[in-house]
């Protein structure tokens, strides 16, 4: 006899409720038919698809902590290569070299902050500037938090907005 629903071998199944964007209703769409194709015409449901994706992403997840050692080798630090010199040629011949500054990337924060005035004065909500910028989900929070506080952000119902400030 078969196992009452929600329960497999003794366990019992907890219900999570997820919301999503229509562009990521499409993307879990798109798995589940893929994995209908792939078992021989057995119908997948976005719940199934979403619980397959979770699970392999957490077996791949756990798999990266094992394999990274938990404290970094000591390395000698290695000298860095300098930036290849500008190079003009004046009108009589003679060659003008100017080095290039360094390139360094944007801080998180005016990684946020850019992200937040090129949306313009519609604002962002945070789980669009997470997906915008990459930056985890804490880091964001406290990111505009601080922004706010310095008066470059402004927060609108549940968006928010730059207000056009450098500091």
């Amino acid at each position: 006899m078969a196992p009452a629903p929600g329960r497999l071998g003794g366990e019992m199944k907890m219900p999570v409720q997820v919301r999503m964007f229509p562009e990521e209703i499409a993307t879990v769409d798109a798995f589940a038919a893929e994995l209908s194709q792939q078992s021989y015409g057995a119908a997948f449901s976005r719940a199934e698809a979403l619980r397959i994706a979770a699970m392999e992403w957490l077996k791949e997840r756990q798999a990266r902590r094992a394999s990274v050692p938990a404290s970094p080798p000591q390395r000698e630090p290695e000298a860095e290569a300098e930036p290849e010199p500008e190079r003009a040629v004046t009108a009589d011949g003679a060659v003008i070299t100017t080095p290039s500054p360094p390139v360094e990337p944007p801080s998180r924060q005016a990684q946020i902050l850019t992200t937040i005035a090129a949306a313009g004065p519609q604002g962002l909500r945070p789980a669009e500037v997470r997906q915008a910028t990459g930056v985890p989900q804490g880091t964001v929070a406290s990111v505009l938090n601080g922004l706010v506080k310095r008066g470059q952000v402004r927060k609108v119902h549940d968006r928010y907005v730059a207000t056009g400030e450098k500091r």
